[in-house]
């Protein structure tokens, strides 16, 4: 009996150092600094950049952090940390490396929740507006960030079962486009793409949201039927879909231009091939 206990306790400790290595370990990656603008015009466009992207989704309404997932019987626990408190705590610099790179100050990755390969693609514009908007924020009581792993968790982690860090999916050195709002709309469609639609669908082989469809699909939409998709989650055809889809579109993409939607559905069209870009004329768009 005593035998069997010490092999399962030493299986037990050899799935807890696995997973605590792999998830403490450093990266190194370089600050970039960045110019955070002033002026409440630019911290509005932050407070809407950050609604598009999802920060009060995870993080709460107010950035001050919540249990953002909690399931004992699949072994983790997931607490969004107060962005408010961060804010002070980090740099510009250190944010941004933590919000693109997802790095935190000491090295280690932030937690495999956090997005952090979307928000990659980010240009410094708009990651330098999101932080004018986070740091205008009074600072409020909230959550200490964590991710905890409790047993059934470490074998989870050790048999490839969990996310991997949020930093180990990004191309730290990879190029970051910047296209500006007027640019060529496929350019611009595809900057929005890659730092939002990737969040849930990316080929990074950590999708929180399975069976996402090839974003391709959406050049089969008309403009009106991709406003209405975009705005309300409803599909072509009255279809279900996955509910968070319909969340996202009701709670974040409301916040999106008109200009913005244009050009991501100009970027899924010449994913199909389809090089008429210019929306039919005379087609209403839902508000």
């Amino acid at each position: 009996m005593l035998i069997i206990v010490g092999i399962a306790l030493a299986i037990l400790g050899y799935l807890y150092l696995s997973s605590h290595n792999e998830l403490y370990r450093r990266y190194e990656v370089q600050l970039e600094e960045l110019e955070i603008p002033t002026g409440q015009a630019a911290v509005a466009e932050g407070e809407r950049l950050a609604r598009i992207r999802g920060c009060f989704w995870c993080h709460g309404a107010d950035l001050e952090g919540q249990q953002y997932f909690a399931e004992a019987d699949r072994g983790i626990i997931v607490v969004a940390p107060n962005l408010t408190a961060k804010i002070r705590e980090y740099t510009p610099a250190e944010f941004a490396r933590a919000f693109r790179h997802g790095v935190k100050r000491d090295g280690t990755s932030v937690q495999p929740a956090m997005p952090a390969f979307a928000y990659y693609n980010m240009s410094d514009a708009d990651t330098a507006k999101l932080i004018a908007y986070v740091s205008s924020l009074p600072e409020k009581e909230g959550f200490e960030g964590e991710f905890r792993l409790m047993p059934l968790g470490w074998y989870r982690w050790w048999a490839g079962r969990l996310p991997p860090n949020a930093a180990e999916l990004i191309d730290h050195d990879a190029p970051r486009p910047d296209p500006a709002v007027g640019a060529d709309p496929v350019a611009r469609g595809r900057y929005l793409a890659e730092s939002i639609c990737t969040e849930c669908h990316g080929d990074n082989g950590r999708l929180r949201v399975p069976n996402t469809p090839d974003l391709v699909v959406a050049a089969a939409y008309n403009r009106d039927d991709f406003f209405r998709l975009m705005r309300t989650g409803v599909p072509v055809g009255e279809r279900k879909i996955d509910y968070h889809m319909v969340d996202v579109s009701k709670y974040r993409y409301t916040a999106m231009t008109d200009e913005e939607i244009d050009a991501l559905h100009s970027y899924f069209r010449s994913l199909a091939g389809i090089t008429d870009l210019q929306p039919a004329v005379g087609e209403s768009r839902p508000n």
